[in-house]
């Protein structure tokens, strides 16, 4: 398989539902090195050919579509007990 190269410079983008999660759960990426350490493991989890992939970060979640370098939805710690996570074909953990 020959996956395109992502660029440092792609920052991973968030859907209108993430976006949502986000405010919901007041978890806010801008006073934190969280935003750096997700496109880190987007990258990650491209260069491994990843299409859908679950992060954790701390005590977060983010499922992201790595093909479309998005942020689907995002899960507080609380919102992941119990959970099953479908539709993903690979996991990092930063």
């Amino acid at each position: 398989h020959s996956f395109p190269t992502r660029r440092s410079s792609d920052l991973v983008e968030f859907s209108k539902h993430a976006i949502e999660r986000l405010e919901d759960r007041n978890i806010d990426l801008s006073e934190s090195d969280m935003l750096e350490r997700l496109n880190k493991a987007v990258e990650v989890a491209q260069e491994k050919g990843s299409r859908d992939t679950l992060v954790l970060l701390d005590e977060t979640a983010f499922v992201v579509s790595v093909k479309n370098n998005k942020v689907i939805t995002t899960l507080s710690e609380e919102d992941m007990q119990g959970n099953i996570f479908t539709n993903i074909d690979s996991t990092v953990i930063m």
